[in-house]
């Protein structure tokens, strides 16, 4: 080995130092580069890792809003379909009251409007009967006149 080391011009000093110094800047890289740089990947890798689980129950809750969701909008749709009934029940009965109520005031109205229309017939009628007998009255008279004269 000395003759390889002496026919390549190698100094076994040099060699050694180098080998030292190489093992030295390792040694100081390895420190203050290596381990930082793994944390820094560890930790990343550690938050990665939780996003996609956070991603993962994200999405899981999203599909139980989701049908959570169907649920109360169907419940929603036939509470409102029985307020709809309830208000079309309500209206049909208020317009029957309603209907009831003009038609009692329209009897009303038509048999005083009856009531009125015979007493003012009567009247008329008895207008009538005192005017005849009146003019029975002046007839008679004119005629005694005509005898008398």
């Amino acid at each position: 080995m000395g003759e390889i080391v002496s026919a390549f011009g190698i100094d076994v000093r040099l060699l050694v130092i180098q080998a030292i110094n190489f093992g030295l800047l390792l040694l100081v890289l390895w420190h203050f580069l290596y381990k930082p740089v793994l944390k820094m990947i560890e930790a990343r890798r550690l938050k990665i890792e939780q996003g996609v689980k956070d991603a993962e129950a994200s999405g899981l809750k999203l599909s139980e809003i989701e049908s959570e969701k169907g649920s109360i909008m169907t419940e929603a749709m036939k509470e409102a379909e029985g307020i709809v009934g309830n208000a079309k029940r309500s209206a049909a009965d208020r317009e029957k009251e309603m209907l009831a109520e003009a038609e009692l005031k329209s009897e009303r109205v038509l048999a005083e409007s009856r009531e009125h229309a015979k007493e003012e017939s009567r009247l008329i009628l008895e207008e009538s009967k005192s005017e005849i007998a009146k003019m029975a009255v002046l007839g008679a008279e004119r005629i005694l006149k005509e005898k008398n004269d």
